[in-house]
């Protein structure tokens, strides 16, 4: 049987005999559907989004002040040499000069207008971004609209067309009713847009929470999880997790130069060295340390208050001291990992559904667009797309999935986490009917005709509405063919 993405290829295939007018815009949704999963990072202003992609790609990529360029849309994407374009909003391209200070990558516009610029793209060599391009997003809530309304205008939000990027992970410091309102605008209640499936929360610069106290993380982990239980984000994002990207990226970046300063700190007397590290004013104290100003400043700059209490932790216990140990320190207490699986976990199993749902809806727009000049071919290529949609299994069950994370559906407790296990993508038979791996294909079959059962009865009910009829008949459908697979 052909996948998801191979039916959406196809069909490309197909839209430009019943809509040549239409065939380059076409053929750029069919390009577009063969690349990498294109994952945005969305968040109010000051939330940690470049820092962020930074520790995701492992280089200081994305520009982290207020310049010109945090202005603008960039995608990150992988390749084969170094490259920096500006594509601009007249369709042209203009190669966009670059250079590496301090191992951060620095770009100038050269006189260009940031107005003039749709988007950016950086093309940079990295194995992390093979399988995703990473897309920062001009921070939302800012004193200047014209950079909110690029982000807003990138995720199509209020919009009647499919998005750029086929899952968000929205950074939030706490959940501020903007996030909420932000991430409800971008959740369309119809399966073939976004939905809580392809969007993701992180907590993000966990490290700042409790004024920095060594405990932080741990504190803003039980923050994550207690909003992940809330009904109200759970349908929004399937998970929220929490996240300090500067330990991230200071750990993926750090220099010997820097570890040499920090062990140099970690000599200071006890009672001075605490003193110092209860406050930035007091670490910046000129009288304070052997340590220049200067170099004590760009420690801040790079750990943070929470990062500089760590590892002076460490190497006063003498339980690391290289930058390679440091660095090791900074990204177990980062939570990159955790995101890191997060996103292996969640978004890449189903990069090609979710890339077939956007070249689908992407479709959906073409024809929409060609139903003034073409009514009959527009007919004819909606029939397709809907044909289509119709027959792939993937797109029932994460319909499923997306009915009952949006809270459109309510199920019990139970019942929402085996439709959780049984939508898994690349699950195995056993893990999406909740037994021990290995079982034998007589108890697989077994389990999955209770299920069956189960879901028929569910179906049965009177009281349901339709949409609650439709999750119980594709779980049933879903348990047939565990059943048929069993063998």
């Amino acid at each position: 049987m052909s996948t998801a993405l191979e039916q959406a290829l196809d069909l490309c295939d197909r839209a430009v005999s019943l809509a040549p007018s239409r065939a380059t815009e076409i053929g750029v949704v069919r390009q577009r559907a063969q690349g990498p999963l294109r994952v945005a990072l969305a968040g109010r202003v000051k939330a940690g989004k470049s820092t962020l992609l930074n520790a995701l790609v492992g280089e200081r990529l994305a520009a982290t002040d207020a310049g010109e360029c945090t202005r603008i849309v960039t995608w990150f994407q992988d390749g084969s040499g170094y490259d920096v374009q500006a594509l601009l909003s007249d369709g042209s391209r203009v190669a966009i000069p670059f250079r590496r200070v301090d191992g951060a990558l620095q770009l100038q516009l050269d006189g260009l207008d940031a107005d003039q610029v749709t988007r950016l793209e950086v093309t940079w060599p990295s194995a992390r971004l093979r399988s995703i391009t990473l897309i920062d997003t001009p921070g939302l809530a800012s004193l200047d609209d014209r950079n909110s309304l690029r982000t807003r205008e990138f995720l199509a939000m209020g919009e009647d067309r499919p998005a750029d990027a086929d899952a968000v992970i929205y950074l939030m410091r706490h959940l501020h009713r903007a996030d909420a309102e932000f991430l409800g605008a971008f959740l369309d209640r119809s399966v073939s847009a976004s939905s809580p499936v392809n969007a993701v929360a992180v907590l993000a610069r966990a490290d700042e929470i409790g004024a920095c106290r060594l405990d932080a993380m741990t504190s803003a982990a039980r923050i994550a999880s207690r909003y992940q239980a809330d009904p109200v984000l759970r349908s929004l994002c399937t998970h929220v997790t929490a996240m300090a990207g500067l330990l991230a990226e200071t750990g993926l970046t750090l220099r010997e130069d820097e570890a040499n300063a920090l062990r140099t700190l970690a000599q200071t007397p006890s009672a001075e060295l605490d003193a110092m590290l209860l406050s930035v004013d007091a670490f910046c104290e000129p009288a304070s340390s052997e340590l220049t100003v200067e170099m004590r400043r760009a420690l801040l700059e790079r750990l943070g208050l929470y990062g500089l209490r760590l590892v002076v932790q460490e190497l006063v216990a003498a339980r690391a001291g290289t930058a390679t140990e440091l660095s090791r320190v900074l990204l177990a207490a980062s939570g990159l990992d955790a995101l890191r699986a997060l996103i292996d976990g969640h978004f890449l199993p189903r990069a090609q559904t979710l890339k077939a749902r956007s070249a689908l809806a992407a479709l959906r727009d073409v024809a929409r667009s060609l139903a003034a000049d073409d009514p009959a071919g527009a007919r004819a290529l909606d029939a397709e797309i809907e044909r289509v949609e119709a027959a792939i299994p993937d797109f029932a069950e994460l319909r499923t999935t997306h009915l009952v994370l949006s809270g459109a559906v309510i199920l019990s407790a139970a019942e929402t986490a085996e439709v959780e296990l049984a939508c898994t993508p690349g699950a195995t038979d056993s893990t999406r009917l909740g037994i021990d791996e290995g079982s034998t294909a007589e108890v697989r079959r077994q389990a999955a005709l209770l299920a069956v059962g189960r879901w028929r009865t569910r179906a049965s009910d009177p009281l349901n509405d339709s949409a609650t009829n439709e999750v119980c008949e594709t779980m049933a459908r879903t348990f047939e063919g565990i059943y048929a697979a069993a063998v």
